[in-house]
């Protein structure tokens, strides 16, 4: 009985050990309680860089031929400013769905906005 005890206890503490490591290990990707769904991949986040990247250099060429004034290029890089420090914000525990379509909403709109600033020629903000 003695060697059993010795045999059986040192092997059910190691299940126990490997059953709750792989519960706790299940969904790592998962905001409990807080219903933002699964988080997202880095590169989801890369992503969201890569376009206001992308938007940036769109605002510069724009700036540079005239086509939006300073004010309104100001603005704009503004509203990147903003995007970029909202990215920081969400990005520290991993991206949420509903963060990113936020954000890529955001992205969206400054989009939009560049295209009509570039077609309104009156060099104002709207």
């Amino acid at each position: 009985m003695r060697k059993l005890i010795k045999i059986a206890v040192p092997a059910l503490v190691t299940v126990a050990a490997l059953g709750a490591a792989t519960t706790a290990s299940a969904h790592p990707d998962f905001d409990h309680g807080y219903g933002h769904g699964p988080r997202a991949t880095p590169g989801r986040a890369e992503a969201i860089r890569d376009q206001l990247d992308q938007l940036d250099r769109r605002i510069a060429h724009a700036d540079h031929r005239d086509r939006v004034s300073d004010r309104e290029a100001f603005g704009l890089r503004r509203d990147i400013a903003y995007t970029r420090q909202q990215l920081r914000d969400y990005n520290r525990d991993g991206l949420s769905d509903r963060e990113f379509r936020s954000l890529q909403a955001r992205i969206d709109h400054i989009r939009f906005n560049l295209h009509m600033e570039r077609a309104d020629w009156d060099g104002r903000r709207g």
